[in-house]
């Protein structure tokens, strides 16, 4: 039910003018005049009489009145809590991320934030690709920092390539190797990394017809290469990933051909983005050019 109208019969029986309502309310006498109309045609009974004396609530109009009062308190009360929840959300501002992204991105992107949007929280939650993809469509976070999956609809915003490197033991077999071909994935135990990584790594594979034999985890990045480090195989990386790693037990090499991930910004739809969500985004934008500068 639509508690205007019933704002509109209290103000007109009070006032005892449509044209003092109307004022009173924002509406052209006409308009008000029709809301009337409209409103004692739904209930099916008149609820104001009119005359040269002007408006005053008919005798049904009077029994209904403690009940209309308390119905359009009960909505402007509504209206004001409705309002503090969307205060309070746009103090505060979900985000998702991958691991690697928020140890190496997020701790300055959020500084440049606050500098600029001190009284807005920041809420980080880390996950893998599928659910992060998963939590931007449900709306568990505005934004995530993810790698490009054109296969999961959203709104992508390109923030930095990530290259993929070969994670080897330190062993005297690739002693004096540059780089590692992908070709020599063929036929090795492979780690695969957990939270969705495959998708990043299985396309390179595909599109080169290499068959490593894939032995999936589901422990996270540290553990891969430690039990790369104790010879159980090799594994794919990529460079943020590794960024200040310094673990003599492994190597770590570019893979050739270079591949790449793209890493970025997932939303639902850009249309939908409140203000502090726009400048977050920026934030991240202007961080990462300057580290690659």
């Amino acid at each position: 039910m639509d508690t205007k109208k019933y704002e509109a019969l209290l103000a007109s029986a009070r006032l005892g003018s449509f044209t003092k309502a109307a004022q009173e309310l924002g509406y052209t006498q006409s308009g008000l005049t029709h809301m009337m109309n409209a409103l004692e045609q739904e209930l099916g009974f008149p609820l104001l009489e009119r005359g040269h004396y002007g408006t005053r609530l008919t005798e049904r109009g009077g029994e209904l009145e403690p009940a209309i009062l308390q119905f359009v308190e009960a909505g402007k009360a509504l209206e004001a809590q409705i309002d503090a929840v969307r205060r309070q959300e746009s103090r505060s501002v979900r985000v998702g991320a991958y691991s690697s992204m928020a140890v190496h991105w997020l701790p300055a992107i959020l500084q440049r934030f606050r500098d600029i949007c001190p009284n807005v929280r920041v809420d980080v939650q880390m996950a893998g690709i599928e659910e992060l993809y998963g939590w931007v469509h449900s709306g568990q976070v505005e934004l995530a920092f993810v790698s490009r999956q054109d296969d999961l609809k959203a709104d992508f915003l390109p923030l930095k390539e990530d290259t993929l490197v070969a994670v080897l033991p330190d062993e005297p077999a690739f002693d004096g190797w540059k780089t590692f071909p992908v070709s020599a994935f063929e036929d090795r135990e492979f780690l695969m990394p957990a939270l969705g990584f495959t998708r990043d790594i299985m396309p390179m594979f595909r599109r080169h017809h290499v068959h490593p034999r894939i032995r999936k985890t589901t422990v996270d990045d540290p553990v891969v290469i430690s039990m790369v480090a104790h010879g159980l195989g090799v594994s794919i990386m990529t460079e943020l990933i590794m960024s200040g790693r310094s673990d003599p037990t492994v190597k770590v090499l570019p893979i050739e051909p270079r591949t790449f991930r793209e890493l970025g910004i997932v939303v639902r739809s850009r249309r939908e983005l409140k203000p502090a969500v726009q400048e977050l985004i920026q934030c991240a934008a202007e961080t990462i050019r300057e580290m690659q500068s």
